[in-house]
């Protein structure tokens, strides 16, 4: 699937939906994900999420979807979109494409917190808690989920939340980085 950078938004910066905020660092390691979404290990330290293969069977009602937004119709976009993730509901692509049409066409901060924050709640699954290795943000496999991320900071901040906009800025941080 391509990056989030489809020329209506620049490229993003730097994660969690629903109002509980981020998931604490340490603990035991995240079990085995459901959905398909797995980590991948590179080289290293360096990781990338491992997508499922049905968002390949989806990706011309998705490719249809964002056709749909960048001409203008984000209520076409987004029944296509809901579309796609009928045949594929761990699509962290289409989830963040919901959330920035939420938040950017019909100005739903809350909405678009639900949308983004599945998308990141999928990525979590995969990551183990106390993950120290790197998730390199340059990787197309890694995009949807600094899209999530930056989605939600930006929800948070729209609702008042920059408690949970400085956590989210702080996990994406040490992924980025590899910090612990």
């Amino acid at each position: 699937m391509p990056d989030r950078n489809d020329g209506n938004r620049g490229p993003r910066r730097s994660p969690q939906g629903g109002g509980e905020g981020p998931r604490p660092a340490g603990g035991k390691g995240g079990g085995k994900p459901k959905g398909g979404l797995r980590l991948k290990r590179l080289d290293g330290r360096d990781f990338v999420l491992d997508h499922p293969k049905c968002i390949h069977e989806m990706e011309l009602d998705y490719e249809e979807g964002m056709e749909q937004r960048r001409e203008g119709d984000p209520e076409g976009a987004r029944d296509a979109l809901r579309y796609a993730l009928q045949g594929c509901g761990d699509n962290m692509w289409v989830h963040c494409a919901l959330g920035w049409i939420a938040l950017e066409d019909f100005n739903d901060p809350s909405l678009a917190r639900g949308h983004f924050g599945y998308g990141f709640e999928l990525a979590l699954k995969a990551i183990p808690r106390d993950f120290d290795g790197r998730l390199p943000g340059e990787h197309s496999a890694n995009r949807p989920l600094y899209d999530a991320v930056d989605g939600l900071i930006l929800c948070y901040e729209k609702l008042g939340q920059e408690n949970q906009a400085a956590e989210l800025r702080d996990m994406a941080s040490r992924w980025l980085s590899g910090r612990s």
